[in-house]
């Protein structure tokens, strides 16, 4: 019933939309557009710092101070990969685990944090957190779609200040289109290995001399790679869209107005259930059988108001948001085939300690299973205000610039979960027992949050010293209705409180001589630590130095970060139980290196990235969390290669462009407590070739693992998974 008014909530709200636009907007645009001269002059367009977090010009009054990256379209786009932990990962600093090789679930760290489910990082989307529930569920799956973002910003070092909550790595901003105060329509439709599609359509109209309108859709399906019984499987139904309005209430570029809508929805047939290694590495494309019912449905919608003043020496930003994620995970959990209910993790582990229940998962069982289910159905609700502002001052050669901001959040996350039981036999899989509404969980996690942030940077000729901090103040909460209480009533209800309030420091300077630009800094950094009594933040201490070009894409950064009570999570995604609770770990340290350098000459372009890390316990402990396990200090954290480097060359002439990537990572542990790196040295190596038609369209091939490498990528959540296989996939794009 919820899924159900969900989706018609959803429906209609776009078909409202669509229609008031169509008969509002659209129609008088086109028309005028189509039968008049376009000679329409706006305002300047709102003000860009008002919803990036690093300034467009890298002058030393605007720099942020650190290390940070801006990724533009034209980069994120430029091998056709939807991908995103494959497109980050060729960032430095930048680590990505995949996971179903569509890029359906991203997986990013940023200098040491954990990759699982990005939940170490701050994912924003405007300057505005976007993810289901922060602080809530921050390991909730969320992957934003980016065919759409005009810049994705990796953020590290100063900018810890100004994001939040999760402030120890870094964070990732996806900016919107924000227009470029012209009509124009671009279109763009590829097709490609295993019946992959995609389809795009965005643009920008001008209904009136101060409106703004944009709006993009995009499709993208395919049949998947693996195989269940010689069947295709592992196929996914993704839709994705945006409206924007930006209306200038003034003519003097003071006051704009921003509204957004957004959108996703996912269906797809993924699942938990990895393989055993013998598996993985004979014969990468297969499925079990026993995962032939697993899928995944999701459904997103982003609302957003936004309004900037743009000021002689600054600016004011406000936005309201609220945004609805409803998905449910059917998947594989548990097998009973005469030894009680075994988790699908432990038999993976140890299959050959249960061969009845591994001949079930694999449907070659002659006596008949149990097969439990459970429906991972969660509602998600993340909403708040935020106002940011941003005033110069100077005082003859001194320029000082104060930047403080204010956030009022509360999320929650919803869960409402049933577990099913299927016979599972010879090739048969057939439902013999619903599960009872709310009995496999039934809870709600809520947590409200007052965020504050208050940076300045004085700026004297060539030096720039910039200090701050950021404070938190976080009540998070759980009501625990139980089993047996589809209604919540209150029958057995039993709930908690903790309260985390935390004083972030942080100062950093820089000195830029020519083109250069010098940088150092140190600031303090936090996780939450949930709704637990007793479960403290997690705390850590930051530092960076290095240099960089201010106009070319040079730099090279030494980066350190030591933790304290590390935050483990009892996540099913990491191969544990699915209860989410948090636990307080030991203490570890990181440290490396990392670095870019890009170079043209004649119709050349070569861009390398490096990044070296150091990441260990300091500490030994014994960890429920199964990416730990026994630890000893001096153990190796998972999933953190310790070398990994991208090179990319762009050759382009007359019509022509070629486009080569070259991906390496060195071999990772998916455990700290194995005395092995699991996860070997990987090479990728990734093509894109395009001809310019006309001046409006083009014709692209592009190849991803071009020699077709199937290396293991990681053991979690349940068994081992590899690289996704060769694929290629011809598009056309026209732009007019």
């Amino acid at each position: 019933m919820r899924t159900s008014l969900f989706r018609m909530v959803l429906h209609n709200t776009f078909v409202v939309l669509f229609k008031f636009i169509l008969n509002n907007m659209l129609y008088p645009a086109l028309l005028s557009i189509l039968l008049t001269p376009n000679d329409t002059v706006l305002p300047a367009p709102v003000e860009l710092e008002s919803i990036t977090i690093t300034a467009q010009s890298r002058s030393a009054e605007q720099h942020i101070s650190g290390a940070g990256i801006v990724l533009k379209q034209k980069e994120v786009l430029a091998f056709d990969q939807t991908d995103v932990n494959t497109v980050l990962q060729s960032q430095p600093g930048v680590y990505g685990q995949q996971e179903d090789g569509w890029g359906l679930r991203m997986n990013i760290g940023i200098r040491g944090t954990g990759t699982l489910r990005s939940s170490r990082i701050t994912l924003m989307e405007d300057g505005v957190l976007t993810a289901p529930a922060a602080y809530s569920a921050p390991e909730a799956y969320y992957t934003p779609v980016i065919w759409k973002y005009s810049n994705i910003e990796v953020l590290k070092g100063a900018a810890q200040i100004v994001t939040g909550p999760q402030s120890t790595g870094g964070a990732l901003n996806f900016v919107t289109p924000v227009g470029d105060e012209k009509s124009d329509f671009k279109f763009s439709l590829a097709a490609g290995a295993f019946d992959q599609i995609r389809g795009a359509i965005s643009g920008e109209i001008l209904p009136t001399n101060r409106t703004q309108l944009l709006f993009g859709l995009f499709h993208n399906e395919a049949s998947g790679f693996h195989t269940i019984k010689d069947e295709r499987s592992g196929g996914f139904d993704l839709n994705d869209g945006y409206l924007k309005l930006i209306h200038h209430l003034d003519n003097k570029d003071i006051h704009h107005l921003e509204v957004l809508i957004a959108g996703t929805s996912e269906r797809s047939q993924q699942t938990y259930l990895g393989t055993t290694l013998p598996t993985a590495l004979l014969t990468p494309n297969e499925r079990y059988f026993a995962s032939s019912n697993d899928e995944m449905s999701m459904d997103r919608l982003m609302t957003r108001l936004g309004y900037t003043m743009n000021l002689k020496q600054g600016f004011i930003r406000a936005d309201i948001y609220r945004q609805y994620v409803h998905r449910n995970w059917y998947k594989l959990d548990k097998i009973d085939a005469g030894n009680g209910a075994i988790s699908i993790v432990s038999i993976l582990d140890h299959h050959q300690n249960y061969p009845a229940e591994f001949d079930a998962i694999n449907g070659d069982n002659s006596d008949s299973a149990l097969a439990q289910l459970k429906a991972n159905n969660r509602y998600y609700l993340s909403q708040g205000v935020q106002l940011r502002g941003q005033f110069t001052q100077r005082f003859g050669n001194i320029l000082l610039k104060h930047e403080t901001g204010i956030r009022l959040h509360y999320d929650h996350a919803d869960r409402f979960q049933h577990s099913d039981k299927y016979h599972i036999g010879q090739n048969v899989f057939a439902l013999m027992q619903p599960g009872l509404p709310g009995e496999a969980g039934n809870r709600i996690d809520y947590t409200t949050a007052q965020s504050t942030y208050y940076r300045n940077t004085l700026s004297h000729k060539r030096l720039n010293i910039q200090a701050g901090f950021r404070t938190e103040n976080i009540q998070a909460n759980r009501i625990d209705y139980g089993s047996n209480d589809a209604d919540r009533i209150g029958v057995e209800v039993k709930d908690r409180t903790n309260y985390s309030t935390v004083f972030l420091p942080g100062m950093s300077l820089n000195y830029s001589l020519k083109n250069w630009n010098s940088f150092a800094g140190v600031h303090r950094g936090f996780t939450p630590a949930g709704s637990k009594e007793g479960v403290l933040p997690e705390l850590s201490l930051s530092g960076e130095a290095g240099i960089q070009h201010l106009k070319l894409p040079i730099n090279i950064t030494f980066f350190y970060s030591t933790y304290d009570r590390l935050l483990g999570s009892d996540a099913a995604s990491a191969g544990g139980s699915g209860s989410g609770e948090l636990f307080n770990g030991g203490a570890a340290e990181v440290y490396g290196f990392e670095g870019q350098y890009g170079k043209t000459i004649k119709s050349h372009k070569v861009l390398a990235t490096l990044t070296a890390t150091q990441a260990y316990f300091k500490e030994s402990f014994s960890s429920e969390f199964d990416g730990w396990g026994e630890v000893n200090a001096g153990d190796f954290m998972p999933y953190i290669p310790r070398l990994q480097f991208a090179i990319k060359h762009q050759w382009d002439r007359n019509r022509w462009s070629i486009n080569s990537q070259l991906q390496y990572l060195s071999a990772r542990k998916s455990t700290a407590e194995l005395n092995t790196f699991d996860l070997p040295q990987s090479l990728v190596i990734n093509e894109a070739i395009s001809y310019t038609l006309t001046e409006n369209v083009q014709l692209k091939l592009s190849i991803q693992n071009v020699t077709n490498t199937r290396h293991l990528v990681a053991a979690r959540p349940a068994g081992f998974r590899t690289f996704a296989p060769r694929m290629a996939l011809l598009s056309i794009n026209v732009s007019l």
